[in-house]
C-alpha cells in the first residue's frame, strides 16, 4: 500500500497548511501522530485453519478537532497500520505466510469533561471504516480476502500544553467484524492504538 501513504502524507501536508493558514485556525485542531497498532483478538477458523491475529506494528496517521478547546468537539481522523504478519496454523500449507496491513478512517466525537488551559483530558467515541488488505504466500487465497467493515472506536487521552501548540497521548480500541470467504463470519476484532503526537491549533 505504498501509494496510500503518499496519498496520505499529501493530504496531511496540505490539510496542516490549510489550518495554521486559516483566519479560523483557533476552532481547528490538527494532531499528526506516531504510535503502536495492538490486536488483541484473533481473526478466527474457517475450513479447519486457525488464523491468528496481526502482529503489533508501527502506526501513525493525524485527527482534526473542530471546536479544540471546548467542552464538546467533533473528530475526523485517519490512521495506517503498517504491514506485518498474520498468525495462522494450516497443517496443509506449512510454509505458507500471510502479512497484512491496516487503514482506518473515523469521526467521533470529543469530550473534554475537565476543560483545563495546560492539562486536559478528554474521551473520544465514534466509528468510521476499516480496511484489510492482505497479502498472500501460499494457496490460501480462496480463504480471507481484503476486505472494508464498519468499526466502532472509543478511546481516552491527555493533552498538555497551553496555546495553539500541545503534546498529547491516546490510546484507542477499534472494535469491527472480519468475513471469511465462505460467507462466515470471525470474531469480533479488537484492535488497540496507542499514540503520541503534537497538536497545532486552537
Amino acid at each position: 500500500m505504498s501509494s496510500t501513504r503518499v496519498w496520505m502524507g499529501a493530504v496531511l501536508g496540505a490539510v496542516l497548511a490549510a489550518v495554521m493558514a486559516s483566519p479560523g485556525a483557533a476552532q481547528l485542531r490538527l494532531s499528526p501522530w506516531i504510535g503502536l497498532y495492538a490486536p488483541t483478538s484473533d481473526l478466527g477458523s474457517v475450513q479447519a485453519v486457525e488464523f491468528g491475529k496481526k502482529s503489533s506494528t508501527l502506526a501513525y496517521g493525524a485527527d482534526l478537532d473542530f471546536g479544540g478547546s471546548g467542552i464538546f468537539g467533533f473528530r475526523v481522523g485517519g490512521a495506517y497500520a503498517s504491514d506485518s504478519e498474520v498468525d495462522f496454523d494450516d497443517q496443509t500449507c506449512i510454509a505458507c505466510e500471510i502479512r497484512a496491513t491496516v487503514l482506518t478512517a473515523t469521526g467521533a466525537v470529543v469530550i473534554r469533561p475537565f476543560p483545563m488551559p495546560a492539562i486536559q483530558p478528554y474521551i473520544v467515541a465514534g466509528g468510521g471504516w476499516k480496511w484489510y488488505d492482505f497479502d498472500f504466500d501460499g494457496d490460501i487465497e480462496d480463504q480471507i480476502s481484503d476486505q472494508s467493515n464498519f468499526t466502532w472506536q472509543g478511546g481516552i487521552g491527555l493533552r498538555l500544553g497551553t496555546g495553539r501548540m500541545g503534546l498529547f497521548v491516546e490510546l484507542s480500541d477499534f472494535v469491527s467484524e472480519i468475513d471469511f470467504d465462505n460467507g462466515s463470519t470471525g470474531n469480533t476484532q479488537h484492535d488497540l492504538v496507542l499514540k503520541a503526537g503534537i497538536s497545532l491549533g486552537g
